[in-house]
């Protein structure tokens, strides 16, 4: 099957070689994160912690490494060929319509943030599978427009020891390898390097702007001023058409590395708190590139707040336990509303998993907001004593059952909600600085 073309620049001496393009973006894996709101057996949490593969991300150097081992095995196999005497077809599917180019139309941008009538290709016939491996897309594109916009280009193309900084013999372009990039995000991308307005959406959804994100991460175009313009105005649409999660969830992550890559401060600080939160300790990065130490704070901050809470309810059983303990409503209640409240603790905690054997660090199974959620279930729980009433003629008399003040569900809330408090999300500032320091002890 002959590649898709897209011809970006009619002038070309580039081409952009996009082999194995994402076919499913940042993909979430649910057996890594359990529900908040209903109660899982420890055993449970356990077991499908067992069953849930570890996420790896790619780093840049492994991506680059891998881009560049795919060119250079290219290049042999074209080199054998020919020096056997066979054929070596172009790998850029050819440069004219006969062999295979074909011209973008005049695309017209889409309300969602796709590019109508973008892709362009020869028909296939459906009796011949295409294999996801001999996928390729070609951009035809200006070194210069790249250079300009992007250092990451600008190093590949101009230092010697890089393959990519020679002109192919087989066609005299420059060739670029990539892989694994979504093929719409790459030709906005490249749309707005070559100035080609009405070919750039004016909105567009919140995952493609996450895909233009890794992009604009990789290529280290954060501060390029071709971009500005377009990042500004798909950002506000964003903010204003797009819900902010209220859970830890695949879009909330999508947020982070949209929020920290074009160095939005209050989504970053927003999101990273609800991912403090919301995490069970199996944060899944989706292969974005969200730094290692973010990752880090936002669970050494979790692992802090649930420590706290941990502690303080093994310290709150400690005070009811105690022989000595007096009830702050009716000293002479002491010992009955002592063996209530912790009874009653005791087993909340044993049912929640926090009793024996204790939690400790990591905490993996365990959330923030699923504490919350469990101590909501407490609900007020009341024991009725005998009370007295003091009649005109100095006696007691009338006595009669009443519920007791003290309750069990008042205080969980208070440790719960003391933790809570002390969630921040992480700062930019601080990621610049390298110290994050969220959670306040």
């Amino acid at each position: 099957m002959p590649p898709v073309v897209h011809e970006i620049d009619p002038f070309a001496d580039t081409i952009i070689i996009l082999k194995s393009p994402c076919k499913n973006f940042a993909p979430w894996d649910d057996a890594l994160t359990l529900s908040n709101t209903d109660f899982v057996e420890p055993e449970k949490e356990q077991l499908l912690r067992a069953q849930s593969p570890p996420v790896k991300m790619l780093s840049k150097k492994e991506k680059k490494a891998r881009m560049r081992a795919r060119a250079s095995r290219d290049r042999t196999v074209l080199s054998f060929l020919a020096d056997n005497g066979e054929r070596a077809e172009p790998s850029n599917g050819g440069l004219t319509e006969e062999q295979g180019l074909v011209h973008d139309p005049e695309p017209t941008p889409s309300v969602d943030g796709g590019v109508e009538n973008s892709i362009v290709g020869p028909a296939e016939p459906a009796s011949e599978p295409t294999k996801l491996e001999d996928d390729e897309i070609h951009y035809l594109v200006s070194s210069r427009h790249l250079m300009l916009a992007s250092p990451w280009f600008r190093r590949t193309l101009t230092r010697e020891e890089f393959i990519e900084a020679s002109k192919d013999p087989s066609d005299g372009l420059y060739h670029i390898p990539a892989s694994d990039w979504d093929e719409e995000a790459l030709l906005i991308l490249l749309n707005v390097f070559h100035v080609r307005t009405r070919q750039v959406p004016t909105t567009v959804s919140l995952e493609m702007l996450a895909k233009i994100a890794v992009l604009v991460d990789y290529y280290e175009l954060e501060n390029a001023e071709v971009m500005e313009r377009d990042i500004r105005v798909w950002i506000a649409d964003v903010r204003r058409s797009v819900e902010f999660p209220s859970s830890y969830c695949r879009d909330l992550m999508l947020w982070i590395c949209i929020s920290r890559v074009f160095q939005m401060s209050v989504e970053f600080e927003k999101a990273t708190a609800m991912a403090i939160k919301g995490s069970e300790g199996c944060i899944q990065t989706l292969d974005l590139p969200i730094h290692q130490k973010i990752i880090s704070s936002i669970d050494r901050s979790r692992c802090n707040a649930l420590e706290h809470v941990i502690t303080e309810l093994h310290r709150l059983l400690g005070v009811y336990r105690d022989f000595n303990y007096s009830c702050p409503s009716s000293s002479s209640y002491s010992f009955q509303c002592g063996a209530f409240l912790f009874g009653a603790l005791m087993k909340y905690m044993e049912r929640w998993g926090y009793l024996s054997p204790r939690p400790e660090n990591p905490f993996i199974g365990i959330s923030l907001n699923g504490v919350c959620n469990r101590s909501g279930m407490v609900g007020n729980l009341n024991w009725w004593h005998k009370n007295s009433h003091h009649n005109y003629y100095g006696g007691y008399e009338d006595r009669r059952l009443e519920p007791h003040s003290c309750n069990l569900d008042s205080k969980i809330d208070e440790v719960v909600e003391n933790a809570e408090a002390k969630v921040k999300g992480l700062k930019l500032q601080d990621l610049l600085e390298n110290s994050l320091v969220p959670f306040e002890s």
